[in-house]
């Protein structure tokens, strides 16, 4: 498939396609600025001994090699590309921004969520925001969470990958994350709508919930878990009970492939020994 922006539809992969272009622009103009500013051409003459400078270096002129200046999330956010439909109202789940030169290449998976590449000089290649008033959260296995105001995961991002199959790595700096690839790219996958569906209904006489994940959650990393199970919480406020969080980590562990993952809120809180002897299902003759 082609390359695409990160979004659900259309519109909003054509906005991300849009800005990292732009950001490819942006750095050819400024290299062209650059070199207009240089001495003249045109200059004819010159003292047989040229005079030593008397002026200092520029403190903000970057020296060759050095690392990119770590900009602030408001900046990311302002110029980087969305990470979730910026045509649905009040959902924003932050943005990803290459560095002067980087190249962004999205492929819509189908399931879901889309498949990011970055490539560009070693090192820091992007830098990512989480929403305004929001955080970033390195999980340990190396996938990223972004986090709302409220607290609620928004964004799960995979723990990266470069192309020769060496682990890349996102790294905290400031209010915003990096992502550091060593060999100059970097992959991963990106989800913002862990929730397929979530239904309540009736199983061995109580009440129940059936909770239906997208592809990309059942094959997915803890950054994927959490946030299945924190917009979970969010939709369903009942499904952040002990009992029901506990259900939904027993399925993510023995249940992928189960087409819904039922969680009842009359179940007791046993020990996760149990949980898993009883395949999720404890009963009170279990407690």
């Amino acid at each position: 498939m082609g390359a695409r922006a990160v979004g659900r539809d259309g519109a909003a992969r054509r906005v991300l396609a849009a800005r990292a272009a732009r950001a490819g622009v942006a750095a050819a103009v400024v290299a062209g600025l650059t070199a207009g500013c240089g001495p003249s051409d045109d200059v004819t003459a010159a003292p047989a001994t040229p005079a030593a400078s008397t002026a200092a270096p520029s403190a903000d002129a970057p020296s060759a090699g050095a690392a990119p200046v770590v900009p602030d999330a408001e900046s990311v956010l302002r110029d980087g590309a969305p990470l979730a439909d910026a045509a649905r109202p009040g959902h924003d789940a932050g943005s990803l921004l290459p560095v002067d030169g980087g190249d962004l290449q999205v492929v819509d998976q189908g399931d879901g969520s889309v498949a990011v590449t970055v490539q560009g000089a070693p090192g820091t290649l992007a830098w990512v925001a989480p929403p305004s008033g929001g955080r970033g959260e390195v999980q340990s296995d190396g996938s990223l969470t972004l986090h709302d105001e409220a607290g609620t995961v928004v964004a799960a991002l995979a723990a990266p990958v470069a192309a020769d199959g060496t682990r890349a790595a996102w790294r905290p700096s400031g209010d915003v994350v990096a992502l550091d690839g060593p060999t100059g790219s970097a992959s991963f996958v990106v989800g913002t709508v862990p929730l397929e569906g979530a239904t309540w209904g009736e199983n061995e006489g109580g009440r129940s919930l059936a909770v239906v994940p997208r592809p990309w959650v059942r094959d997915g990393g803890l950054a994927a878990q959490q946030a299945l199970a924190s917009q979970l919480s969010a939709t369903e406020p009942e499904a952040a009970s002990p009992s029901m969080q506990a259900q939904l980590w027993c399925h993510v562990l023995g249940a992928r492939d189960k087409a819904s993952w039922n969680l009842e809120p009359w179940r007791p809180e046993v020990p996760t020994t149990t949980l898993l002897a009883t395949r999720c299902n404890p009963t009170d003759d279990d407690a």
